[in-house]
């Protein structure tokens, strides 16, 4: 007795979505290393942390937003 292979429905854009985020993810976390490299060095101004800082925070928020975007399946 044979078994028929298993077909899974797949959601293309929810595919496409799920890599962009994992992508999204890899840069964001390479960007606070090199962030944390920079300030361990003692390389960055107090300006610069502040600024770095904020734009990391702005970055976080957006990432969540599209989580969302891409959770929802594009219904927000």
């Amino acid at each position: 007795m044979t078994v028929p292979p298993r077909r899974f429905a797949l959601d293309a854009g929810r595919g496409l979505g799920g890599l962009v985020l994992a992508v999204l993810d890899i840069v964001r976390e390479l960007i606070e290393r090199q962030v944390l490299r920079r300030m361990e060095a003692g390389t960055l101004t107090p300006d610069e942390v502040e600024r770095l800082g904020r734009a990391l925070i702005e970055l976080d928020r957006q990432f969540r937003e599209l989580r969302t975007l891409f959770d929802d399946g594009g219904s927000v």
